[in-house]
């Protein structure tokens, strides 16, 4: 029954290592998969030794088959640590402990008893798989930390195995013993074998889906929220304003006269501004508040736990500092303005995030009518009330 659980697992690694060479020369810039196909390689060399060579095997085919799944777990360890982006020292480590198991199959022409290094190799393998445990448990990524726990047991458990395994040899409990080694063979076949390239998987698959929701909830250029992001955001803060009532605002904001600054000096160049407008934005608002590019050149603000006399002094500070910061261009130096149009929740009920959305927006035309480079904040009798005497536009002086 043993032989034939063996042949078993023999075919089910010989068919993950075809699975993962197709996968990894389809992603060949995937570092883990590289790493994951190398490994099963590895274990299907083992398997061939395993059905290829006369029953029993000798010492040093045993050894050999040692060395090997010893290399093969230092070569998982870099899977677990290019998956990870980090613990790579552990990686390393793992590595020299392979060198060490690899030295033993010089013991047996030293005289050594087989069963004494068979203990050796069953406790470098315990190692090693402690220290594959440890990568993936020190991650602390998010979407990933179901799938990397999973692993992280299993790798656990085939630890208690090899331990066990150890004991087991060296013991000299002949009966039990075998009864350990299969039994400890059989479930590391299976843990490390079988289970483990569908957790590889599902680690991937969750750090995909990730990606994928921050490319659909983010804009690319500046990485701040993009309109559907907002959305998310707005409703999350409206949420929590039904809760607990406490007011927030929202400003539209818009760089004046943008289509000027692409015109006369590129996209290029305005992608720079908006980069380094969203970059300020980060730098003088709370991680409490939300930034957004909705669209072009307009930013939206939600500033949480903000009192309606609050909001103008809030933004009046961004709004000086954008139109203080000068960027190089060239041989010229571009100054840039915004305009901004804002509400408050002021303690209304009932309100939706399109009615806040319009009334900054109400206030941002406002603003622009008044001159640009300024402040409004909405009112309902008057459509917005523009603070700032300064006209704005785009300055450019040249640089000598």
């Amino acid at each position: 029954m043993i032989s034939v659980l063996h042949r078993i697992e023999d075919l089910q690694v010989v068919c993950f290592a075809i699975i993962f060479s197709v996968m990894a020369w389809q992603m060949r810039k995937n570092k883990t998969i590289r790493y994951a196909w190398l490994s099963y390689v590895l274990a299907s060399v083992v398997s061939v030794l395993d059905v290829a060579m006369p029953q029993p095997l000798s010492t040093l085919t045993v050894s050999c088959i040692f060395a090997i799944i010893s290399i093969r777990y230092a070569i998982l360890a870099s899977a677990m640590s290019a998956f990870t982006r980090r613990s790579r020292w552990l990686a390393m480590v793992s590595y020299g402990v392979a060198a060490l198991s690899a030295s033993l199959l010089l013991l047996p022409r030293a005289g050594v008893a087989p069963f004494v290094i068979s203990g050796l190799f069953y406790l470098f393998l315990a190692v090693q798989l402690s220290l594959m445990c440890v990568i993936v448990l020190l991650s602390k990524e998010k979407a990933t930390r179901v799938p990397r726990r999973f692993i992280g047991v299993l790798f656990l458990l085939s630890v208690a195995c090899r331990f066990a395994q150890t004991w087991a040899v060296w013991s000299h409990a002949s009966a039990r013993a075998a009864w350990w080694r299969d039994q400890g063979l059989f479930l590391n076949s299976t843990v490390i074998g079988c289970v483990l390239p569908f957790t590889i998987v599902w680690m991937m698959n969750a750090r995909i889906q990730k990606d994928l929701l921050k490319q659909s909830l983010v804009d690319p250029l500046t990485e701040l929220l993009n309109r559907r992001g907002l959305n998310d955001a707005a409703q999350r803060e409206l949420s929590r304003y039904a809760r607990v009532r406490q007011d927030f605002a929202v400003a539209v904001v818009d760089i004046d006269h943008f289509k000027t600054l692409n015109d006369s000096y590129g996209h290029a160049c305005g992608d720079d501004v908006l980069r380094s407008t969203a970059s300020l934005f980060r730098e003088l608002l709370r991680q409490s508040d939300v930034v957004s590019r909705s669209g072009g050149e307009e930013f939206v603000l939600l500033l949480a736990l903000t009192q309606e006399s609050e909001t103008l002094a809030v933004l009046e500070r961004i709004r000086s500092a954008v139109a203080a910061r000068t960027l190089q261009v060239g041989d010229a130096t571009v100054q840039t303005t915004i305009s901004i149009g804002a509400t408050n929740t002021r303690g209304r009920f009932n309100l939706t995030w399109r009615e806040l959305h319009d009334e900054a927006d109400q206030a941002l035309y406002a603003a622009k009518r008044g001159g640009r480079n300024r402040t409004a904040l909405f009112d309902a009798q008057d459509t917005g009330a523009s603070h700032g005497p300064e006209q704005g536009a785009v300055d450019v002086q040249s640089v000598a």
